[in-house]
């Protein structure tokens, strides 16, 4: 949708359907549908000024030209917006893939540390008791009450939960 604005000069209709026109060549770059605001105003004798505004996933893109011939603007902001528009989805793309590169580089970089813990049996204070004595952020145990394996740890918000088995 086009929504076109006439400041200090007469609405013209051929220019409102030569803008939907020209912008139409704006949505092969984005997905969602794009709500294009343009004014078109006059600065001084002659000189007209196009302003265009619309956003894409929550940014904003705007772009303005200054020429004699309102349609000269307009061609000149539509070539101006292709321009953002690819840099914003190159910039997009490479983003992508760096990210998709972390995450594979992560993945060939993960390794397991295998440590073979004897729960002991011990009730929960007890366990409390030897979770704050230790450095470790988590204790595994056995409850003495019903035999059952423990895990006793610290939460980042400074905490104890526990998860019982």
């Amino acid at each position: 949708m086009v929504t076109v604005t006439f400041r200090h000069l007469e609405a013209d209709e051929r220019l409102k359907a030569y803008a939907e026109e020209k912008f139409q060549r704006l949505r092969r770059y984005v997905d969602v549908p794009l709500d294009i605001h343009m004014v078109v105003s006059r600065e001084r004798r002659h000189i007209l000024k196009v302003d265009v505004m619309f956003m894409v996933n929550g940014i904003v893109v705007n772009a303005h030209e200054k020429a004699d011939d309102a349609f000269a603007a307009t061609d000149a902001v539509v070539d101006k917006l292709e321009r953002r528009l690819t840099r914003y989805r190159e910039k997009l793309r490479r983003y992508r893939e760096q990210r998709q590169a972390e995450k594979v580089a992560l993945g060939q970089k993960v390794s397991i540390f295998r440590k073979r813990i004897d729960a002991k049996p011990m009730d929960i204070e007890e366990a409390i008791l030897q979770l704050k004595a230790s450095r470790n952020n988590f204790i595994l145990f056995r409850e003495r009450e019903n035999g059952g394996i423990c895990l006793l740890y610290r939460r980042k918000d400074g905490n104890l939960n526990v998860i019982e088995t």
